[in-house]
């Protein structure tokens, strides 16, 4: 505000501030007391420029009786060009209508008193430099303003999804780690509980021939406990080098397969459960053979489902099927439900109950909600329930899916 007084008092100061000749001979002081109101009235601009514009017109009205000036009509344009910036959207687009409106009448009325073309040109020309060019001016700014501000908002709103992106990443992320964990923990460790109540059942047995060599049902069980503990440790252990990022695959275990399923039988047969694996799983047409991700889903539904049939149907017989037809693998596990449960001592009946703790899917159906979300990600389904005296578990998971287990 300081800077635009010092010029304009340098064009009073250098006589070249006259737009039209005096009407009035008046002094550079009265000039000087004009412009310093318009300026009082600038500091208005940003904050009221209707207000400012308002109170400008005085003073501004003053000087054209006197004899229009350079100086007061640029301190003018430049409240009209606040106005057209700093106001609202109606008052910006008023203040331009009523401009080209005064423009117009203001050059009919010059050509109504003048009849001279020249005068008029000099009319059109002034209202194009001092309401003109401020205005068009004003609208491109704030033009360019409204663009940044969407801009601003669209920035704001990407990054608000993108925010909420991420947290659905973790979630999602979060359910698969806790799936994994329970199909890798829970299947060992239940069978590690189911197959600890049995040797606890068999300590008091008489070894056979008075020998002290343990019975060979209790070095089986054994066996098979400290096999399903170091499978658990191994992957494990394998799933804690993937969280971590390790790149080194020579220090990874692979997950498991169907080719691995004897050994899953094994286990489940040293916990007093019968196994029977009907069919075998084939090759994909297309591919020759079938895909890494369906493999692991499908070794890990019949892990969990032979999982429930130990803790919920201990030595009940189960039968494992098979069948790779076309583009679709079907897994069918069905297991007898026997009426009543053997009796337990109170030590073994804590073992079976942390078994069972692990790896129900009737108290939590955590077990059963995991098969149903590994075969829902690879576009199939999974259907469990009870069939007259037998329960059942059918999943069908086509081959051509390519998603990640």
């Amino acid at each position: 505000m300081v800077g635009q007084f010092a010029f304009c008092a340098a064009l009073y100061a250098t006589n070249i501030y006259r737009l039209t000749p005096d009407r009035i001979d008046v002094s550079i002081g009265v000039r000087i007391a004009i412009l310093v109101a318009l300026c009082g009235c600038s500091y208005l601009r940003r904050r009221a420029p209707v207000t400012a514009l308002a109170l400008a017109l005085v003073p501004f009205g003053v000087d054209l009786w006197l004899g229009a000036t350079l100086p007061v009509w640029l301190i003018l344009s430049d409240l009209v060009y606040a106005l057209a910036l700093y106001g609202t959207d109606r008052q910006s687009v008023g203040i331009v209508r009523l401009c080209a409106c005064l423009s117009l009448v203001t050059c009919g009325v010059v050509f109504a008193a003048t009849h001279n073309g020249d005068v008029v040109v000099i009319a059109v020309g002034a209202a194009a430099a001092f309401l003109g060019t401020p205005l068009w001016w004003a609208r491109s700014v704030r033009q360019h303003k409204a663009t940044a501000d969407a801009e601003r908002a669209r920035a704001e709103a990407l990054t608000v999804i993108a925010e909420l992106d991420r947290r659905a990443a973790i979630e999602a992320e979060r359910s698969r780690m806790a799936r994994d964990l329970h199909d890798v923990v829970a299947g060992h460790i239940s069978a590690i509980a189911i197959q600890s109540e049995a040797v606890l059942r068999l300590v008091g047995r008489p070894t056979p021939d008075d020998s002290r060599r343990p019975a060979p049902d209790i070095r089986d069980i054994v066996t098979s406990i400290r096999t399903n503990s170091t499978d658990a440790l191994s992957e494990m252990r394998s799933m804690i080098g993937l969280l971590r990022g390790n790149d080194s695959l020579d220090d990874l275990v692979t997950a498991g397969r169907l080719d691995e399923l004897p050994r899953l039988f094994d286990s489940a047969r040293a916990s007093g459960t019968e196994v029977q694996l009907l069919g075998a799983v084939g090759a994909s047409p297309r591919t020759g053979e079938i895909p890494a991700a369906v493999d692991q889903a499908a070794y890990r539904i019949v892990q969990e489902s032979l999982t429930n049939a130990i803790v919920h149907a201990p030595g009940q017989r189960t039968v494992v099927e098979l069948q790779c037809v076309g583009e679709t693998l079907t897994i069918i596990v069905a297991n007898d439900v026997g009426r009543h449960r053997p009796e337990r001592n109170t030590e073994s009946h804590r073992a079976s109950n942390f078994g069972t703790e692990l790896g129900t899917t009737e108290r939590r159906g955590t077990g059963l909600n995991n098969m149903r979300q590994r075969a829902e990600l690879l576009g199939g389904h999974v259907h469990a329930g009870r069939d007259g005296s037998r329960w059942t578990v059918k999943a069908v998971i086509p081959l051509t899916s390519s998603a990640a287990p």
